[in-house]
């Protein structure tokens, strides 16, 4: 989605203590740097964890699955939805009650005409994954509309 991200991740005794990825934690903040597709690296040896590092313990072969994961959901959404720069816009049905999910609502929420995927992600509290798989659902059921007349430059 080419939008930076830092990712924080300790280990003790060979296996991932902690992963922070701006509010997103644990699995979900490992989730979030398996899509990246590059990045640059910083080591730092021996350092303890700080007193807000919550230690999860991910053995080597759950994280390593969780990244496939990732990856392989991120592949699907992305052959799924429209190209990053098409603005999208609202389209309820006035005609209808509409029942939404919590994480749809709360991407609504933030939801403003024009925005792009890479805005709503960006302005959506949940993962880049999730974000994606939300506009997916309320792209399917018409609540969102894309323009691929509209593009943001």
């Amino acid at each position: 989605m080419g939008m930076p991200r830092q990712v924080d991740l300790s280990f003790l005794g060979g296996e991932i203590a902690s992963v922070q990825c701006g509010s997103l934690r644990g699995l979900d903040a490992l989730r979030e740097a398996a899509i990246c597709v590059e990045g640059s690296f910083e080591f730092t040896v021996n350092n303890a964890l700080s007193s807000q590092d919550e230690t999860i313990l991910v053995a080597t072969e759950a994280a390593l699955a969780t990244i496939d994961e990732a990856r392989n959901e991120i592949k699907s959404l992305d052959a799924a939805l429209p190209a990053t720069s098409v603005a999208f816009s609202h389209d309820v049905p006035a005609d209808e009650t509409v029942h939404i999910s919590v994480e749809e609502f709360r991407l609504l929420t933030v939801m403003r005409d024009g925005m792009t995927l890479n805005d709503l992600i960006a302005t959506n509290a949940a993962s880049t994954v999730d974000s994606m798989r939300i506009v997916r659902q309320l792209l399917e059921r018409g609540l969102l509309i894309a323009d691929p007349r509209k593009q943001t430059r």
